[in-house]
């Protein structure tokens, strides 16, 4: 029962409760920063949000007016807490009314001017707080409040229970009241409670009070299934209800539930399952977003160990000028929810522009309903360059492998990257196009190292920004033992085994043994790699008792060993059962695509037959086809005849005999006879020769371009549009100037199998006569195979473009020196090039030399100084220049007015507000880059 006796005249200190000190009290009870202030300052916050700092909980608490800044505007949590100031956080946080034309207490300046009066007979007549000294009645309110009486408070408003034990260091009479907040969780065990309360304490602990008091409402309400809702409450939190009675679809239904100890209804609908959204957040992905989680067997396959999407149940068919893209053979993610399907383009394809999105209605949900057909226009412009999303590195001591994770699918080719300054020594894809590992020299754990990536780009072509972006990477140690984290039977002799960590797959050879039940070993299991962490397990042959189930027992090795060499703490055992399989493969879905002719099976199966039928429905006639080892492959439980061509497009009935495959069961158990139907939609070829190109030439100068020759071949036939794309090529890690074009040698009707083309850059974007690589890719033949991107180093480029001076700026360490920078390394620049105005006043530039140091030779920065004389102009100390016109100091020669000595002037001084720097614009220069070229006249920078 709760506690409601008052305290004794020694307890009754219990009434102190907020700070401030009394030097500046005086300040703050007279402005007594205003409620309306602290809500200008902070109305920003929303409460609902869960604040997680001091500050941010003071923030959160002053827009609700529980609380307010001092007069300079800040919170000062640090400072103690006066009683005046707890009164009014008890009055607001616990909605007490506050009490005018009262006055119970005799304090000095206790008066109805007092801002805190209202709050102070407020909590008086609550019975929550009284005075310090009862018998004088003095409320004392600018007294310090200590923690255990901050407690005493918050139990009594709180109607707590006092606790029978008791384990804190409050004095004797509080120790029931620390308890009871501290077994509520407002304040921590380890607090001082006989100690002054902070600000921050009490900001700290009125903030919980709030959460306390506080009861979020359901914000919402949405059927992910039939029986399963998932709520959303005002305070962002989420839970998902299971319903023991389905939803129907379109029919609205109240709900009943409990959640955090506080019953709720809400209403809701079982929306019918359809797309939600299609959307592409790069030039390489498509997301599609479901309302339901989705069959993933009916979106996507795998086919020769790639998860791609089902063909037909995806197009993307381009609009005017956009590149067309090849859905069928996109790698697809299902999210972990099921509810969202993540596609990206297979090789160089990338989207830009407009394309008619579909998908059909082949799709279903888990709970086996179709998804309604859909189609939307998809605009893809995409614009937005990558950017590093983390950089890791984890090793047991050393390690040589850096991962960087991008927001977007990346191109490796092209991408330069140093770490500590040393270029590494591969750069290659992880486990998804978004992420890079980077292999370099030996990287010691617990240390950081430099990175730094130069021309990283998405398919887009937009580079990383800044290029290049520099980060860190602390290596992290660990010397975790790797453990088993699930073990499940997926079938009469195999088991999916998942690591918490990703194993070192050799490991696993030979340490992974089957015991029957009598404990002796079987022998070693078959390990098949999935991911880095999961791995299908093919037991060691073993005969089914005539029960059918066979109970043994796993045994996992000490010799297990993680990526980084960390062993299996100890041995592992897990027992299991495995189940004659009896049931025989049955046909999931037969598809016509450019493979030929693929048929999903319900398990992984062997072709065991001769021959399918493929009926005309139209003409009923019945085409025959051979099936033999080299008409067909099986990847898992997929078959694919890549002998079924040449059919007109249309309907069809496929025959498949009985016993055409077996699954891989004991037992050997064969499909029984099964009809279904197919449907065609174009001729497909079989065709997967990939074009290629060889014979690429060194750049040549022609007129006002510089070629490249080359020639580009296939064994079928050349989509000769792919091969004048000029986007289908880079140079120097770049997208081509613009300008250039390509030609062919052909000049026929058809598709040719070989051609010369010949790329035309224009020469007035050569900028250097260093060797480039240029990059031919995406170039296709008729049956849409993409060329494997070829690289070749292109030599005798000509340097035509002029130098120009890009930027001039005061040095940080000399402050007289302003640094030059041009376009390139330029040599030849003398001051009597330049024009140099300070102040608006033109001076002579002296000490011209590369920022290295010397006059000869070429750089791409240099430095220069501005001499400038002192002397006294109208009784004025001034810095000047002489410009010869006439005798003595002239208004027009003041750089400054200022006592500074002469000398070299100090760029970086308050008097100095502007610097210019301009190539004079004469007949000739002496500044020339390393082609000869003459810098670019006229061009003029500000220093400052």
């Amino acid at each position: 029962m709760s506690d409601m006796s008052y305290p004794t005249k020694q307890e009754s200190q219990f009434m102190n409760v907020q700070g401030g000190e009394k030097k500046v009290m005086k300040k703050i009870l007279s402005v007594a920063l205003s409620t309306a202030m602290a809500f200008s300052m902070f109305a920003s916050v929303a409460f609902g949000e869960t604040a997680t700092t001091p500050q941010a909980k003071f923030d959160a608490l002053a827009a609700k007016g529980i609380l307010n800044g001092y007069p300079d505007g800040q919170a000062h949590l640090e400072k103690d807490l006066t009683r005046a100031e707890f009164a009014k956080i008890v009055t607001k946080l616990f909605n007490l009314t506050e009490v005018t034309n009262k006055l119970s207490y005799k304090d000095k300046g206790y008066n109805a001017k007092n801002w805190a009066v209202p709050y102070i007979e407020a909590v008086t007549a609550a019975n929550l707080m009284q005075g310090k000294d009862t018998v004088k009645g003095i409320f004392d309110y600018n007294g310090k409040v200590t923690v255990e009486e901050v407690a005493t408070v918050l139990f009594r408003a709180l109607k707590l229970e006092a606790p029978t034990t008791t384990d804190n260091n409050a004095s004797t009479w509080a120790k029931g009241y620390a308890q009871a907040v501290i077994n509520k969780g407002l304040v921590a065990a380890s607090t001082n409670f006989k100690g002054n309360a902070t600000r921050s304490l009490v900001v700290e602990t009125a903030y919980a009070v709030s959460t306390l008091s506080t009861v979020p409402v359901v914000a919402s309400a949405e059927a992910l299934s039939p029986t399963s809702v998932l709520v959303t409450f005002s305070d962002k939190a989420t839970t998902t209800v299971t319903l023991t009675e389905a939803l129907v679809a379109g029919v609205e239904k109240t709900i009943n539930f409990t959640y955090n100890g506080h019953d709720y209804t809400a209403k809701v609908t079982l929306a019918a399952p359809k797309v939600v959204s299609v959307t592409a957040p790069n030039g390489k992905q498509v997301v599609v977003k479901f309302n339901r989680p989705v069959d993933a067997s009916t979106i996507t396959e795998t086919v020769y160990g790639n998860t791609t999407l089902v063909d037909g149940v995806v197009s993307l068919t381009k609009l005017g000028d956009a590149p067309a893209v090849t859905p069928n053979i996109a790698n697809v993610v299902i999210g972990a929810d099921g509810t969202d399907a993540t596609i990206t383009l297979a090789g160089s394809e990338y989207l830009d522009g407009q394309y008619a999105f579909t998908l059909t209605d082949a799709v279903k949900t888990t709970a086996g309903e179709k998804i309604p057909a859909y189609t939307q226009l998809l605009n893809v412009d995409d614009t937005v360059a990558p950017a590093i999303v983390s950089v890791s590195a984890v090793a047991k001591a050393t390690t040589n492998k850096v991962t960087v994770k991008l927001s977007e699918p990346v191109q490796v080719l092209g991408t330069i990257a140093y770490v500590n300054g040393a270029a590494v020594n591969s750069i290659a894809n992880g486990d998804s196009l978004d992420e890079l590992v980077l292999t370099t020299g030996t990287l010691e754990a617990g240390k950081t190292y430099d990175v730094s990536l130069l021309n990283v780009k998405d398919f887009a072509g937009n580079y990383i920004s800044p290029n290049p972006t520099k980060t860190t990477v602390t290596v992290v140690s660990d010397t975790v033992a790797p453990t088993v984290a699930s073990v499940t039977v997926t079938g009469e002799n195999t088991v999916k085994v998942v690591f918490n960590k990703s194993i070192d797959q050799l490991s696993l050879n030979g340490s992974i043994r089957l015991l029957d039940a009598n404990g002796e070993s079987k022998g070693a299991f078959i390990v098949t790699k999935k991911d880095s962490k999961t791995y299908t397990l093919t037991a060691p042959a073993f005969s089914f008792p005539s029960s059918g189930t066979f109970t043994g027992t796993i045994v996992f090795g000490t010799s297990i060993r993680d990526s980084l060499g960390n062993t299996l703490a100890s041995t592992y055992s897990q027992a299991v059962t495995f189940t004659k399989d009896t049931a025989a493969p049955t046909v999931v879905s037969a598809t016509y695509g450019s493979a030929g002719l693929v048929v999903k099976f319900s398990e992984d199966v062997t072709v065991a037959g001769n021959a399918i039928t493929l009926i005309s429905d139209a003409t009923g006639f019945a085409n025959g086809f051979t099936v033999s080892d080299s008409t067909y492959s099986v990847d898992g439980a997929t078959v694919t005849f890549k002998n079924v061509t040449g059919l007109a497009a249309g309907s069809y009935t496929l025959r498949l005999p009985a016993g055409l495959v077996k699954d891989k069961a004991a037992a050997k158990n064969a499909n029984a006879a099964v009809v279904l139907p197919v449907t065609i939609t174009t001729t497909t070829s079989t065709d997967t020769d990939k074009p290629g190109a060889n014979n690429i030439s060194n750049a040549v100068v022609v007129g006002t371009d510089q070629r490249v020759t080359f020639d580009v071949y296939d064994t079928t036939g050349l989509n000769l549009s792919t091969v004048r794309d000029v986007n289908n090529y880079t140079l120097g890690g770049k997208a081509l100037p613009a300008g250039s074009y390509i030609t062919t040698s052909y000049n026929g009707t058809g598709n040719p199998t070989n051609v010369t083309a010949s790329l035309y850059i224009p020469s007035a974007s050569i900028s250097s006569a260093d060797d480039q690589d240029l990059v031919i890719n995406g170039i296709k033949d008729t049956a849409g195979n993409t060329i494997v991107p070829v690289v070749k180093t292109i030599k005798n480029f000509v340097d035509s473009v002029a130098p120009t001076l890009s930027s001039a700026a005061v040095s940080s360490d000399i402050s007289s020196r302003l640094i030059l920078t041009f376009s390139e390394d330029v040599s030849g620049v003398d001051a009597g090039d330049l024009k140099v105005v300070v102040n608006g006043v033109e001076v002579s530039a002296a000490n011209v030399e590369k920022l290295t140091g010397g006059t000869t030779g070429s750089s791409k920065k240099w430095v220069l100084n501005v001499p400038v004389a002192k002397g006294d102009y109208s009784g004025n100390s001034v810095l000047y220049v002489e410009n010869g016109k006439e005798a003595g100091i002239q208004a027009d020669e003041i750089i400054a007015y200022t006592g500074d000595a002469a000398g070299n002037l100090n760029l970086a001084a308050s008097y100095v507000y502007t610097i210019t720097v301009t190539v004079k614009d004469e007949t000739t220069t002496s500044i020339v880059d390393g082609a000869g070229n003459n810098i670019t006249k006229g061009t003029t920078v500000s220093g400052k």
